[in-house]
């Protein structure tokens, strides 16, 4: 079955420009026909390489954008807003050319601890962009997603209530879609499946992720559950697996995920986790 991501960080500590080698037929070697390129450090990013590496093992780029404290689309400040639809504008541009289908992370506002709750404010400024950013997206061809996180790594959406709302907030354009991670669910979900059930018409990546961060495999979440639904649902979009570890994970991301334990030594044993995981309850 197609639409099955994987992220590259489970086998590169970072983005460089043989990445794309590197990763591409690892992935494909496992069965995975997507790959998450994050865009983090634009610079650090070469479309066209991307486009042909992945093209070459029959990947296809799922793209994560994020924002920085001079760029960022919810803040008060009005050239930081600025700032922010550029970044994202960017990201878009880097996405199509590197033929991504989709664009999704922490694209509403700042990754990480915040100080303080974030304020009706802040949803509006970043809903009143995402709408005008989705439609952009659209015209690339590309999705654009929200990828809801936990307590510790956002301050604006941790749970589908608040994603759903924040979609109420936009209008709920058609082209702005949620992104579900069953690590981050397991914090803030009162109930995940309910979770899942409510956020069914408006998701667009599925991400399997363990409570610890580490093999899809070994762990506390039984993924079974939400993957019958998602099949019964007849979902036909993306599928990830995401897993994080000290002895793969470069300062930045390790700083960003608290990936402060060496969970696996090399991203083929997430591919084969995941596999497992998706064999048994998916495929």
């Amino acid at each position: 079955m197609a639409n099955l991501s994987i992220h590259s960080f489970s086998w590169i500590p970072g983005w460089s420009s043989d990445a794309a080698e590197r990763v591409a037929p690892r992935a494909a070697a496992a069965g995975f026909d997507h790959v998450v390129v994050p865009l983090r450090d634009h610079a650090s990013i070469d479309p066209d390489a991307i486009a042909r590496a992945f093209d070459a093992h029959g990947i296809t780029a799922v793209c994560s954008a994020n924002q920085l404290p001079d760029a960022n689309i919810s803040s008060g400040d009005p050239d930081i807003r600025k700032a922010g639809m550029n970044r994202h504008r960017a990201a878009l541009r880097l996405a199509r050319d590197m033929g991504a289908v989709h664009v999704g992370g922490a694209t509403y506002g700042l990754f990480g601890k915040a100080d303080a709750a974030a304020t009706a404010d802040d949803r509006k400024r970043s809903a009143e962009a995402l709408a005008e950013l989705s439609e952009e997206a659209r015209s690339f061809g590309l999705r654009l997603a929200m990828e809801l996180l936990n307590r510790y790594e956002t301050n604006m959406l941790t749970t589908v209530a608040e994603g759903l709302a924040f979609l109420d907030l936009v209008g709920r354009p058609s082209n702005l879609w949620l992104h579900l991670d069953t690590f981050h669910m397991n914090i803030e979900e009162a109930d995940s499946l309910a979770a899942l059930e409510a956020a069914l018409p408006h998701l667009a990546y599925f991400e399997l992720d363990q409570n610890d961060r580490g093999l899809l495999d070994r762990g506390q979440i039984d993924f079974a559950p939400f993957l019958h639904r998602l099949k019964a649902a007849g979902y036909d979009k993306l599928i990830g697996v995401e897993a994080f570890s000290s002895a793969v994970s470069g300062p930045d991301v390790a700083r960003g995920v608290a990936a402060w334990r060496p969970l696996f030594a090399d991203g083929d044993e997430v591919a084969r986790s995941g596999r497992r995981v998706l064999d048994a309850y998916w495929i």
